[in-house]
């Protein structure tokens, strides 16, 4: 008898069989569901995390603290010795005030060469200055006298003019008795003899009347001449005591140049506060050595740092900053605020960066450094319930808040210079 063959899988037949006991189902317990929830809730919190939450890149930097217009360093201006010392550690100084006397004379067998060259042009100063008051009194003597030789030809010009006036009355007066006597010898009343001799007397009058008025005319010549010298006196005057002055100021430039090979003084050019002295009476120093340093005591502190090419790009004025100073731990004393108020356009030079000496910059890769000025929000340290103000020289470390950008944005940053790259290199 052949088998029966069926329709259906035998499983299939058993799972039909066994239908009236139910639907199997997998209990889930109570843990896993927390689990479950914790876990999306995780990851909602992360995702937004990194949807919303921002990164600040930050640029180290090494800086010190210095005046907001710099230090006044200093140098011996030519070799020489150190005769005397003005300004002492801790000094205030004023712009002008001598802070060094440097010596710069040689010696001969005879002493001193430019003591003698000095001393010997002082004494042509004196010499000078004295003929110079003797000009002077011979000057106004000299005026007064033409003064009274200007007034005696006025008086000679009047008396002249006087004169004159009587000559002419005479003249008239013989005029009129010749005419007279004319009239009379006409008339048989005269000798001829008479009338001659008035007219001689007539004659004599007009000569007499031509040399007064010939002598009046020299006498306005002179009183003329007199005028114009007297005139042009002062002129003469000054002329001369500008030759004089000439001759001063050229004997005093002398003694400047010989003064100058002799002592030079060296004199601060701004005021503050006098540190760093490093040259003292009776030590030699070279040209361009160090003597002092003037810190200027009214001028803000401001910390100088030098920033490499690689993070200059991406530092802004006003951009915050977290500063360290290496005098105030900041373990212990934290990080204080600032704010870039000054960034320079060109990298700076070598003598520049060796100014601001900041520790921690390399001295091997000191070629393209930028200086970046930063103002600390506050001129001192809160320390042990003290306030402490900033020095000028301490060291400092400053970490730029340069950029800040999402966090999934630095997280896919590098797909982004990809991209970025793609697109550039496209044709």
């Amino acid at each position: 008898m052949s088998a029966r063959i069926s329709l259906f899988r035998p499983e299939s037949i058993n799972a039909a069989r066994m239908s009236w006991l139910g639907e199997p189902r997998v209990v889930a317990a109570a843990s896993t569901t927390l689990v479950t929830l914790v876990a999306a809730v995780f990851i909602a919190v992360f995702a937004g995390f990194l949807v919303f939450g921002e990164y600040t890149r930050r640029v180290r930097l090494a800086g010190v603290v210095l005046p907001s217009e710099g230090l006044a360093r200093i140098s011996a201006p030519q070799a020489g010795w150190v005769s005397d010392l003005r300004a002492r550690e801790g000094d205030d100084v004023r712009q002008g005030d001598v802070l060094y006397v440097l010596g710069v004379d040689s010696a001969t067998a005879l002493g001193a060469t430019q003591g003698a060259v000095t001393e010997l042009l002082r004494r042509t100063q004196v010499e000078l200055l004295n003929a110079q008051d003797r000009q002077t009194d011979l000057d106004q003597a000299d005026k007064a006298a033409l003064r009274d030789r200007l007034d005696r030809a006025e008086q000679e010009r009047d008396q002249a003019d006087a004169q004159i006036r009587v000559s002419e009355d005479a003249i008239a007066t013989t005029q009129e008795a010749a005419a007279r006597l004319k009239s009379l010898v006409a008339r048989g009343l005269a000798t001829a003899r008479e009338h001659e001799a008035r007219l001689d007397q007539l004659t004599a009058y007009r000569l007499q009347l031509e040399t007064l008025r010939r002598e009046r005319i020299q006498l306005d010549a002179r009183l003329a001449e007199a005028r114009n010298q007297l005139g042009v006196f002062d002129l003469q005057a000054e002329t001369r005591r500008a030759d004089r002055r000439r001759e001063l100021i050229s004997v005093e430039r002398q003694i400047s140049e010989a003064e100058a090979r002799r002592e030079i003084r060296v004199l601060a050019p701004r005021a503050g506060r006098v540190t760093g002295v490093t040259a003292l009476p009776g030590q030699t120093v070279a040209a361009g050595q160090p003597l002092l340093t003037i810190v200027p005591s009214d001028r803000p502190l401001v910390v100088q740092l030098l920033a490499p090419s690689t993070a200059i790009g991406f530092i802004r004025e006003g951009a915050r900053v977290l500063l360290r100073y290496e005098a105030f731990p900041h373990q212990k004393f934290g990080q204080h605020a600032g704010v870039v108020t000054l960034m320079s356009r060109a990298t700076l030079p070598p003598d520049e960066i060796a100014r601001i000496n900041a520790v921690g910059v390399d001295p091997s890769r000191t070629a393209g450094l930028y200086r970046v000025t930063v103002t600390p929000e506050h001129p001192y340290v809160p320390a042990y319930g003290r306030r402490e103000p900033l020095q000028s020289g301490m060291q400092a470390d400053a970490f730029v808040l340069a950029e800040s950008r999402p966090l999934y944005q630095w997280i896919f940053a590098p797909l982004y210079s990809l991209a970025g790259g793609a697109a550039a290199t496209a044709p």
